[in-house]
This record gives structure tokens, C-alpha cells and sequence, in this order.
């Protein structure tokens, strides 16, 4: 009996995607959850794994289409000579082979005095496998596969990593070419734009044509916040595995303010007339993968979590971004986001709205300077004290200057006002 997989819906918000590569070839059997293709969105690059088991007998579109939610993209245990394997396979039975090499990734590696030799000059591996490996620099012949026919599958190369035993390729000389870097001149290159930064580029100039950008900051004290992080930044570490940094703080702050002001949690459709505003706040948090690229991670139901736990979910979230290893719900559906600029030292910033979010924070450096502090008895004094600038963009469309600084104020407020000791005790 012929079954067809179609496009599967990867995220509310994703209506196509595009085929990078094909990982079976007509002829192959394939069980049931194993990966057929590998797909991108405006979200994410993803495997998509096979939901029957059977032959593939039609690949019924090609490597570079975008199609849309629900279309075919392959058929199993059908008839070779139906109308669309016409379509889209060539009559002559031998021409099978061929597709096979676009699919299969071969594995060279020239013999040397320094340089393990790879036995097997035909391994099948994925996009995202093949990524993984290059970037950590691993040994393929160390690594055992368990998928179809042996394949090394991205569990694979992830438990090998986490096993501890992780041997490298050995490189000529480490010294030496360190070096040769050190000596070497900038040179001038040209290359192709990745599909991440291509991404990028796109949902910003959308983003900029879509909202009325306007920024507007306000200046926040964090020396109670200072002061707490200072007295338990040692025993948190020890017991948590990171630092407690500023960003925690200001999350659950913003929290609080999204509840007292709705509408900046929301999202407009002006062609739609549609004005949502949501129910639950899903913060994303802008992560920055190495200086390659940006990706909002999603932190769902944020309003559910205390400090503790929305500090574990900002760590957590940022080495499963820059890993690699998140799935396509860890980058999407954010409501309101915040961009953590302080941690390169900003001093203002004006990020582009996240879409279809109607407003984006950014946290920028907190510093310390000389503040005016006025006493009980209306004195004046000046004090060294932790301060920064809150920046908020928000879209002119949606709601007014008002509402932003009352926003804004709130978070303010609760950052300098709060009795925070309690979310650590």
C-alpha cells in the first residue's frame, strides 16, 4: 500500500520550508522515525523523520524547492511507474545510482604522517551530523552508528561527546601553525552568505518595514541587586555550575511589568486587523552563537519560574543554542523578548523587534559611577553606585510613549524596590 509523507507543520508560525537534501535514495528502505531529509525554515534547520516504514519508491520534490505545509515529499511501497515518479524520475532504471551521490557525503582523508586515516570512503551522514563533527573536529572512526546500515546519527555523535573519550584528529603541528596565524596578514575574501545570516538579514529588513520602531531608556539603580549577587555569587556557582548574573533578575522583573501591561505582551496584524493580546508569557532571549549569528531561544510559560529557575533556563537555554542541539519549539513562539547587549559592554542599544513580538528590551552594561542620592531630609549626597540603562523598542502602532515608559518605570522599580533575598533564600 503507498504511503506519502507530506511537509509536516514545524511551529505555529511556519507556513513552508525548504528542501536542503534528501538523506534516502529511491530504492532504500527506511523504518519508521528514521530521517528521510533535511529541511529549512525561517526558524530553524531540521531533520524530518520518516513517520511509516516501507521502500521509497518516489521522491516527489527536489533538493532547493520550498514547498508549503502538507505537500508530498515522498511516497513508500508505491508503483515506480505512477505518473508522478514520471515526473520526477528519469525512465532509465540505471540513473538510480545518481541521485545517491548527492546525498551521500563522502569522507576523504589524505594519508600523512600526522593524519588518522578514515577506512570507509562512503559514509552516509546528515547536514546537522556533518556540522557537529567538523565543528568539534572528531574522528568518524571512532564513533560507532547505530542507525540504518550502520549510518552515525546525531544521538551518536552526542553520546560519544558526552561519553568523555572524544579523540580528535590529530593536527600536523599545533605550535607551528599558531604560529604561521600569528604571522599571517589579513586577506580580503568573498564568499557565500549562510543560510542563518541570509535568515537574519531577511527577518530584520521585514521587521523594519512591518513596525514603527521607536526606542525609548531609562536609567536603573542595581545596587541592592549588586550588593545580593555579590554576597551569593560564590555559593550559587557551587551549587548551580554557572554565574548568577544581572539577566535573571531583569527577566522576572519584566515579567511582572508584562502582567501589569498586557498590551506589550501581544501581537498586531494590521492587514488582519487582528490585535492579539496573549495570555502567557513565552520570554526569548537573544543568544549569541559565537558572533555567527542570532537565535531567540524561547523560554515558555516563563511566569511559572522563580529566579532560580529562570536563571537555569536562561544557562540552559544559551549552550543548547550554541550547541546546536535545540529543536524548532526552543526557537519559536516568543512573545516578548530581551536582548542582553551589557554583556559586551554596551551603553545603549536600539534592537529590532523580534516578530511578530511588538517590543524588545535591551539590557545594557551596568557600570559603576557617581550618583546623586537625596536623604530623608532632602540633603543631597553623592555616592558610587551600579548603574545602567534600560533601552526598550517598541512598535509605534501598537501603543504610545506613555505606555512604554510606564513599562519601562516598572521594571525599574521592582529592580531597585524588591526585597530579592527572598528569591535566594
Amino acid at each position: 500500500m503507498s504511503e506519502i509523507v507530506t511537509m509536516p507543520q514545524l511551529g505555529e508560525t511556519v507556513t513552508e520550508g525548504t528542501i536542503l537534501r534528501w538523506l534516502v535514495a529511491v530504492g532504500d528502505e527506511v523504518k519508521e522515525d528514521d530521517p528521510i531529509l533535511e529541511i529549512s525554515t525561517d526558524k530553524v534547520d531540521t531533520e524530518v523523520p520518516s513517520p511509516f516504514s516501507g521502500k521509497v519508491t518516489s521522491l516527489l520534490v527536489e533538493e532547493g524547492e520550498t514547498v508549503e505545509v502538507g505537500a508530498s515529499l515522498l511516497e513508500l511501497n508505491g508503483d515506480a511507474s505512477s505518473s508522478v515518479v514520471d515526473e520526477k524520475i528519469p525512465n532509465d532504471i540505471d540513473s538510480f545510482d545518481e541521485p545517491t551521490q548527492e546525498i551521500v557525503e563522502e569522507i576523504k582523508v589524505e594519508e600523512s604522517a600526522s593524519s588518522p586515516v578514515i577506512k570507509s570512503s562512503n559514509i552516509k551522514l546528515s547536514p546537522v551530523v556533518r556540522k557537529i563533527v567538523s565543528e568539534n573536529n572528531l574522528d568518524l572512526a571512532q564513533i560507532t552508528g547505530t542507525g540504518s546500515d550502520g549510518r552515525i546519527t546525531r544521538k551518536d555523535v552526542e553520546a560519544y561527546m558526552a561519553s568523555g573519550n572524544v579523540a580528535k584528529k590529530q593536527s600536523i603541528d599545533t605550535a607551528v601553525q599558531k604560529e604561521v596565524k600569528q604571522k599571517e596578514q589579513p586577506k580580503a575574501t568573498t564568499g557565500e552568505i549562510s543560510r542563518l545570516r541570509r535568515r537574519i538579514a531577511e527577518n530584520m529588513v521585514m521587521s523594519k518595514q512591518t513596525s514603527a520602531h521607536v526606542m525609548t531608556s531609562v536609567e536603573v539603580d542595581y545596587e541592592n541587586v549588586e550588593m545580593l549577587r555579590s554576597k551569593h555569587k560564590k555559593s550559587f556557582k557551587e551549587d548551580n555550575g554557572f554565574s548568577l548574573t544581572y539577566l535573571p533578575f531583569i527577566s522576572l522583573a519584566t515579567i511582572y511589568a508584562l502582567r501589569e501591561h498586557p498590551v506589550v505582551n501581544s501581537s498586531f496584524d494590521l492587514d488582519k486587523e487582528i490585535h492579539s493580546i496573549h495570555s502567557h508569557i513565552n520570554l526569548g532571549i537573544a543568544v549569541d552563537l559565537n558572533q555567527e549569528g542570532l537565535l531567540v531561544g524561547t523560554m515558555r510559560e516563563a511566569d511559572s519560574f522563580s529566579l532560580k529557575g529562570l536563571a537555569r533556563k536562561i544557562s540552559d537555554t544559551s549552550i543548547k543554542l550554541r550547541e546546536g542541539s535545540y529543536e524548532l519549539d526552543d526557537v519559536s513562539g516568543s512573545t516578548f523578548t530581551i536582548s542582553n547587549n551589557g554583556s559586551f559592554n554596551s551603553f545603549l542599544t536600539s534592537p529590532i523587534i523580534n516578530q511578530p513580538n511588538v517590543a524588545i528590551l535591551s539590557t545594557e552594561s551596568v557600570k559603576k559611577r557617581p550618583v546623586v542620592i537625596e536623604a530623608q531630609d532632602g540633603t543631597d549626597s553623592i555616592a558610587i553606585r551600579h548603574t545602567g540603562l534600560l533601552s526598550l523598542t517598541w512598535d509605534h502602532r501598537v501603543f504610545d510613549g506613555s505606555i512604554a515608559l510606564l513599562f519601562l518605570n516598572s521594571i525599574k522599580e521592582k529592580l531597585e524596590n524588591s526585597d530579592w533575598s527572598q528569591e535566594l533564600a
